[in-house]
């Protein structure tokens, strides 16, 4: 049986948990019955996982696009055209590339020159040894300036190299865009977004999928993962609903001058994904009016931590500064490990760590951590994948893109 994610709610408790509870509940309901609508109403992306014509199309094209050997893929695209799939990415495969032959993978999400050139020059390197380059353009308005901008720097370099640009291309927006047209008058094939799907909120529609797809993640497990949580993240019981649970501690913190909400994941791997999460909470979350038109400004803003770096750079700010942020520790309990040696010039510098394992250490500073953080009353909450894996990220990824609009509605933006 596989492993779900655990989620911890936070040690300090709170006296309004009935009154929260009672106001999350309709949405609790709406989203149960989004959850069965498909694409047709604005929770569209719940369907995502469940639209297997979808992956057998996007499963099919990648098998076609690796047929042509791509060395490097290069994503054009800004914002949740790619932050979704870069956070997988990393987090599945880490920051370097296996030595099985799979193609790099490389992200042009701005117009900054140095960098965008440096990616332009590796792949000319590349090309100019006979390997291939794949771009995969992604614009759900399909008039992206930066996106735009860099897709026809790029194929520029592809037209220098290669007789048919189509082959090298792959479009994905919406349906009835100028670039899904401009795509369809050049041959180049285009996959698409739901209408209704914002960009945000893409990651398990054609946006993430083919790329990973491309790069060998099982795409079938990412969706299942993410499918798993609908009966957890409907449920009406306030304790057993992790989406519905944390959005309500995170909405009550806001009210009491909390308003930074610190991703503080235990792992390198893990990293892209706070920024992917900064990103939907920054977007869906920041408004100036609510619903009914009244002036509100409000949003959480969303931090990234990463341990146990940070505990050596904001760590006295996070413990010691003022009362305004609350923090959600990400964890992994089960991954690969190693022991640290003796025998080198530096056995006398730390006596205590000579043979203690690596993870061991990891772990006795995360919880020597959130030890800190409950003496000194400082609210958290802990998310706990079993493992690194797709299955695993896939519910993590949904949990929180559920935990988002379920805020949504306590914001009533």
């Amino acid at each position: 049986m596989t492993k779900s994610i655990q989620f911890i709610a936070s040690r300090t408790t709170f006296s309004e948990k009935e009154q929260a509870q009672l106001k999350i509940q309709p949405e609790i309901s709406r989203i149960a019955a989004a959850w069965q609508a498909g694409y047709t109403t604005d929770y569209a992306s719940l369907a995502l996982p469940y639209d297997t014509k979808a992956h057998q199309e996007i499963k099919a094209l990648a098998q076609k696009k690796s047929a042509l050997n791509p060395s490097i893929i290069v994503v054009i695209g800004i914002g949740g055209s790619y932050l979704g799939t870069m956070a997988i990415h990393q987090a599945l495969h880490g920051f370097f590339y296996n030595e099985q032959g799979d193609p790099k993978i490389y992200f042009a999400d701005t117009v900054d020159t140095r960098y965008v050139s440096a990616i332009h020059g590796i792949c000319q390197k590349a090309l100019a040894k006979d390997e291939n380059v794949l771009l995969v353009v992604v614009s759900k308005s399909g008039t992206t300036t930066e996106t735009i901008a860099n897709a026809q720097y790029f194929m520029n370099l592809l037209q220098q190299h290669k007789k048919s640009l189509s082959d090298w291309v792959v479009v994905i927006t919406d349906e009835d865009s100028k670039l899904a047209n401009a795509g369809k008058k050049a041959g180049i094939s285009t996959l698409f977004i739901p209408k209704k799907v914002g960009g945000r909120y893409s990651v398990l529609s054609p946006v993430g999928l083919f790329p990973l797809a491309l790069l060998g993640v099982d795409i079938d497990q990412l969706c299942a993962g993410a499918a798993s949580m609908q009966e957890p993240c409907t449920k009406t019981s306030f304790a057993q609903n992790p989406a519905a649970h944390s959005a309500a501690i995170l909405y009550h913190y806001y009210r009491k001058g909390f308003v930074i909400h610190d991703t503080f994941a235990f792992g390198y791997a893990l990293y892209s994904m706070g920024e992917w999460y900064r990103q939907l909470t920054g977007e869906s979350l920041g408004k100036e009016y609510d619903r009914e038109g009244k002036k509100v400004n409000v949003g959480i803003t969303p931090t990234v931590s990463i341990g146990t770096v940070d505990l050596h750079t904001v760590a006295q700010l996070y413990l010691a500064g003022p009362y305004n942020r609350i923090t959600t520790f990400v964890q992994v309990q089960s991954q690969d490990d190693v022991s640290v040696p003796n025998g080198t010039p530096f056995d006398d510098l730390v006596p205590m760590i000579e043979g203690k394992t690596m993870n061991g250490i990891m772990q006795a500073v995360y919880e020597g951590t959130q030890r800190a953080y409950e003496k000194d009353r400082r609210p958290f909450m802990t998310i706990e994948l079993p493992e690194i894996a797709a299955y695993s990220i896939g519910q993590l990824l949904q949990m929180k893109m559920v935990e988002i609009m379920y805020l949504g509605h306590l914001f009533n933006i």
